[in-house]
C-alpha cells in the first residue's frame, strides 16, 4: 500500500531525470508511471492525463509508456487501482455493520483528496487486485448477514453506487456550488414566489447550510439500517417452520 503524503494522499513522484533521457525502457517503472500520473491528475484533472503529457513529464518519449500500458485506459485503470490501495479495509470479524461503515468512511476519505477521483472510479471498471479486493469485502458483508449472493452482489452494487454518488456531489471542483446548497441559495432568492415549493422552502436553510459529512452520514445510516431490517428478515424466514403442502 502506498504512504500518502499529507495533504495529497500521493506519494512524490521520483524526478525525471530519474527516467531513461533516451525514451527507451530502462529506468523507467511501472510505478514511477502511475505515481507520475496521480500527481497530474491531482495538479490538472482527470482530461489533462495524457499519455503526452505524462511522458513529457517523465522525461521520455511517449512511445516508452507502452512497454508498461497497453493503452490510456489500461493506465487509468491502474491509477483507480493505486486510488483504492490507499484504502484500509477492515477485518472480517467485526460486525457486518462496523465493516461497511468503516469501509464507506474510508472510500470517502481517500476519494474526496484525490481530483477527480469519483469520476475516474465512475468510468473505470472495478478491476485491479485492491479495487476487486474491496468489492469482495462488501460482498463478504452482506454474504455473512445472510444474504444470498445474487442478492449480496445486488446489494454491493447499490452500496458502492451510493458511496460514489455521495462523494462525487462532494468533490465537485472549487467554485461550483453543490447541489443542496446550490437550491438553499435559489429558494433565498426566490421571496414569496418559494411559496409555490412548500417543502423545499421549509428546508431552504438547511439545505445552504448541511455540511457534506452529515449528508453522507445519515445516509449510510439509513441504508445501513434497511439492509439490517432485511436482514432480520431473512433470519426469520430460515427459523419459520416449513408449513405442509
Amino acid at each position: 500500500m502506498r504512504n500518502p503524503t499529507k495533504g495529497t494522499g500521493q506519494k512524490p513522484v521520483r524526478a525525471p531525470a530519474a527516467a531513461a533521457s533516451t525514451g527507451g525502457r530502462v529506468g523507467l517503472a511501472r510505478d514511477q508511471l502511475v505515481d507520475a500520473a496521480l500527481q497530474l491528475m491531482q495538479e490538472a484533472g482527470l482530461e489533462a492525463l495524457s499519455t503526452r503529457r505524462l511522458a513529457e513529464r517523465l522525461g521520455v518519449k511517449s512511445p516508452a509508456l507502452y512497454w508498461h500500458v497497453r493503452n490510456k485506459d489500461e493506465l487509468l485503470g491502474l491509477v483507480a487501482d493505486a486510488i483504492c490501495a490507499q484504502m484500509v479495509l477492515p477485518a472480517s470479524s467485526l460486525s457486518f455493520r462496523v465493516r461497511l461503515e468503516k469501509i464507506a468512511w474510508e472510500y470517502r476519505r481517500v476519494l474526496v483528496a484525490h481530483r477527480d477521483a469519483p469520476r475516474l472510479f465512475a468510468e473505470q471498471a472495478p478491476t485491479g487486485p485492491h479495487r476487486m479486493k474491496l468489492y469482495d469485502a462488501a460482498i463478504g458483508a452482506f454474504l455473512d448477514t445472510g444474504f444470498a449472493a445474487q442478492e449480496a452482489v445486488a446489494m454491493a452494487t447499490f452500496y458502492r453506487n451510493y458511496l460514489l454518488g455521495m462523494v462525487a456531489e462532494e468533490a465537485r471542483q472549487p467554485g461550483a456550488l453543490r447541489p443542496t446548497l446550490a437550491l438553499g441559495v435559489e429558494l433565498g432568492h426566490l421571496g414569496e414566489e418559494s411559496r409555490h415549493y412548500p417543502n423545499l422552502r421549509g428546508a431552504a436553510k438547511l439545505l445552504a447550510n448541511i455540511e457534506p459529512e452529515e449528508l453522507f452520514r445519515i445516509g449510510l445510516k439509513i441504508l445501513l439500517d434497511g439492509t439490517e431490517s432485511r436482514a432480520r428478515e431473512i433470519a426469520r424466514s430460515k427459523k419459520a417452520p416449513r408449513r405442509l403442502k
